[in-house]
């Protein structure tokens, strides 16, 4: 008898790593600090994995996401794709995947790189994740709970391709027929430290009007923590911020700081820059027809930046989370791939 396979999505960000399985979502943010002493870490009961993982794996003890040791200004924070899809990132894909399984059945995995990286560490990184990885829960106690990941298959696809599969495929994986076929669409993925451009040309990827620009909305949160900072003593984590900039507003120390008109002029002076460098990149696509917003800066960027960019532009909403673009089509793209079972391969 054959054992269960599970599809899985992956979109590891410098900003969050996230997980799509069909049922439930996981995003996490891109913190990985080294830590043996659990009990330090635990404040009070934390569920897993949303709150925060702390996780053994054949070489070390990790805290990852809410509770790594570390902030987004902290240098253990991946800046630099090989760091990000080098080991540091191997550990923050498998504590995601490590998630959805719980009898080590084989996953079959759909992961996506930057654009302009995707040729270069594609090889690489699928061999850091294929096969079996030895890995463990660590809960307040000590106690451990084998978390056994084995990856059978992986297909590694540029962002944001996995957006532009949740447009042109159903929940089952299947093609439909949309005016996408017959236009030249341009994806635009605002990530947290860089921005992913593709080019679909009537639903083939074109290399030329395609790559990664290193700008991403943590430019505009940069602006906004320095300014708290100077007002306030206080350095916001990684998760605050977002929260903070979601909301307006913010609560340090029993004061609430309105922070909207900061925020204004931050979004403002990024959407012109990464406006700018769009254009450049799109010189040659001249003859788009119409420009897609996703990744979890164009929630924050959409107001600012689309009467900058040319032609039609509209931002891909998502009633869940907008982070979850890529991770919701890339499952798409796997069911297409190898069937909703896992078991039967249509190509790739």
């Amino acid at each position: 008898m054959k054992s269960r396979i599970k599809l899985v999505g992956v979109d590891l960000g410098f900003g969050f790593t996230k997980g799509f399985d069909g049922q439930r979502a996981v995003i996490i943010p891109s913190l990985l600090a080294e830590n043996d002493r659990p009990q330090e870490a635990y404040q009070e009961a934390y569920t897993l994995p949303e709150d925060g993982l702390h996780l053994a794996f054949e070489d070390a003890a990790y805290f990852l996401g809410h509770r790594a040791a570390c902030d987004w200004f902290s240098p253990q924070v991946p800046r630099q794709p090989e760091r990000l899809f080098g080991d540091y990132g191997r550990r923050l894909v498998l504590a995601v995947l490590a998630a959805y399984i719980e009898m080590e059945e084989p996953l079959h995995v759909v992961i996506g790189l930057p654009v302009s990286h995707y040729q270069r560490l594609r090889d690489a990184f699928e061999a850091r994740l294929i096969g079996y990885h030895k890995m463990a829960w660590v809960r307040p106690d000590g106690s451990r709970t084998p978390k056994n990941v084995h990856i059978r298959k992986i297909h590694t696809v540029p962002h944001p391709m996995g957006t532009f599969s949740g447009l042109i495929m159903n929940a089952d994986g299947r093609m439909r027929a949309d005016r996408f076929k017959d236009q030249k669409t341009v994806v635009v993925d605002i990530g947290f430290r860089t921005t992913n451009v593709i080019t679909m040309d009537r639903m083939r990827f074109s290399n030329r009007d395609s790559g990664t620009i290193d700008l991403g909305i943590s430019r505009g949160f940069g602006q906004i923590a320095r300014k708290l900072e100077a007002e306030t003593g206080r350095r916001l984590d990684l998760d605050q911020l977002y929260q903070a900039v979601r909301l307006g507003t913010v609560h340090i120390d029993r004061q609430r700081y309105t922070i909207e008109r900061v925020r204004r002029e931050a979004f403002s002076r990024l959407a012109e820059q990464l406006a700018d460098n769009i254009g450049y990149r799109l010189t040659a696509a001249w003859d788009t027809d119409r420009l897609l917003l996703t990744g979890g800066g164009s929630r924050d960027l959409a107001d600012y930046i689309g009467s900058l960019l040319p032609g039609e532009v509209s931002q891909i909403e998502n009633a869940q989370d907008v982070r979850l673009n890529n991770v919701q089509g890339q499952l798409r793209l796997a069911r297409s791939i190898w069937g909703a079972s896992g078991f039967c391969e249509r190509g790739g």
